[in-house]
This record gives structure tokens, sequence and C-alpha cells, in this order.
């Protein structure tokens, strides 16, 4: 064993012995040991028969449907006015909004705005949209537009909501006359349409309460043309002069034994 070792190691100090005498030769390395092996290639996996599958004529893809807007007559109802601080800019697009869909049932809310309307664009638009659905042109003659309109309510039926908007829009005004109006919602022999608000809160204007009479030549101070209201109950008569009636409106009086109101 031990003779076996030295003759190894003899063996190798000669080589290198050997090796030391020569000049160092060039290393040409093999590629194939010096760069990376190659990364393998995997075979393609066959896609889903879903993925690949070409739309066929029963099933077309989805496309997608545009949104139809829908036009609601009492929400433009609301929009040209509901309350004294309306903005005018919400006005004039919802009248804009009743041309352009020929909304008839919005005459008679136009009508009864133009009294709050405070901005002269809101005014001139009111009338002007009020001609195109009627084909009229009163100008801002009110009176006439309603004398008009009156005998074609049917043609110009406001919008379902239309008596919550009367009442509830006159109450913004004056809490009182929205809780007398207040009934007329359900009741339907109450005509909303023909109560007009008159530009004074309830009792703005005080009646004449049981007023005092005086004779004829004692009431000095009217002169020979002046009209007077005549009224003859029971055989007796009483005059109520225009004059004191125009800043009364109504008198509530008792002639004959009964009695009665005056209203003018």
């Amino acid at each position: 064993m031990l003779k076996s070792t030295i003759v190894v190691l003899v063996a190798v100090t000669l080589v290198g012995l050997a090796c030391a005498g020569e000049p160092p030769q060039p290393v040409h390395e093999d590629p194939a040991l010096t760069l990376p092996p190659p990364v393998p290639t995997a075979a393609p996996t066959a896609a889903p028969a879903s993925a690949t599958a070409a739309p066929t004529a029963s099933s077309p893809a989805p496309v997608a449907e545009p949104t139809a807007v829908t036009y609601d007559p009492n929400h433009t109802m609301y929009s040209i006015w509901h309350g004294p601080d309306h903005p005018a800019e919400t006005t004039l697009g919802a009248l804009a909004d009743t041309e352009e869909y020929v909304d008839k049932s919005q005459v008679v809310v136009i009508l009864e705005a133009l009294k709050f309307f405070r901005n002269r664009d809101t005014l001139r638009q009111g009338i002007d949209t009020l001609t195109a659905l009627t084909g009229q042109d009163f100008d801002f003659d009110r009176r006439l537009w309603r004398e008009w309109i009156g005998p074609r309510m049917e043609e110009f039926a406001p919008p379902s909501d239309y008596p919550r908007w009367k009442v509830d829009s006159l109450a913004l005004i004056d809490p009182s006359i929205g809780a007398i109006l207040e009934p007329g919602i359900t009741r339907s022999r109450v005509d909303l349409t023909e109560v007009v608000w008159g530009g004074v809160r309830l009792d703005g204007i005080p009646p004449l309460e049981q007023p005092p009479h005086i004779l004829p030549e004692q009431a000095t101070w009217l002169w020979p043309g002046d009209r007077v209201f005549g009224v003859s109950i029971n055989g007796e008569h009483r005059a109520y002069p225009l004059r004191i009636m125009n800043a009364h409106e109504l008198a509530n009086d008792v002639l004959g034994g009964e009695p009665i109101s005056l209203v003018y």
C-alpha cells in the first residue's frame, strides 16, 4: 500500500515538471460548455374553443343601447315656476323644453306664472312660448289670453300634478291661501284653473263690515255722475258708491232684514 502511494506522487511530480517547461497554450473553450443552455421551447397550447370560435350570426356581439330621455310634464311644470325665489335660468330652460316637446299642457301654467316673473327675459320668453303653443299672440294682455284659453281647456288641460302645484305655489305666497284651496285638490267639482291670485295676501284688502249709512242729501262728496251699486231687499233700498267699493272690493251688510255680501 505504501509503495503504490509513492509511485503515484512521483508520477504527478514528473508531469508537473514537464508542464512547467512548456509555454502556456491558448485555451479554446467549447461554446457548448460556456454558453447557457438554450431555454426549451414549450409546445403551443391549444386555445379554448370559446376564445377562438368566430362569432356566429345567431350570437352577435352585444351593442349598448342609448339611454332614452323621458320627458315629464310635471317636472317641467315645477321648473317653470315654483315660488318667489325661483331661478330665472331654470324657468328659461323649462320654457325651452316646453317648446321642444310641444307640451300644450304648460299653457295654463305659463299664463299663471307670468304674474310672478320678475325677469324681463323670462317674461318675453313666456309670451313667445304661449304663442308657439297656441298660434295666438296677445302679448302681455293676460286677460285676453285667459278669455281665449278658457273655452279650449280640453286641448290645453294642465299636467296631472297641477292641483298640487297650484296649491303649493300659492301657499308659498300666503299659507292661508294654501289652506283654503287644499280641499280643492281632491274635490273634482273645484276647478283650480279658475282660481286666480289677486296680488295680495289673504285679507290684504279689508272689507266693509256693517258700514254706516247716510241720507242721499248728506253725501255731498258724491258727484252727479258717480256710479253706485243699488240694492233693494224687502222694501229697503241702499246705494254703495263704486268709489268706495273700489278700495274694499267687498261689503258685508244687513238690508231688509237679510245679511248680504256685495263683491266687486
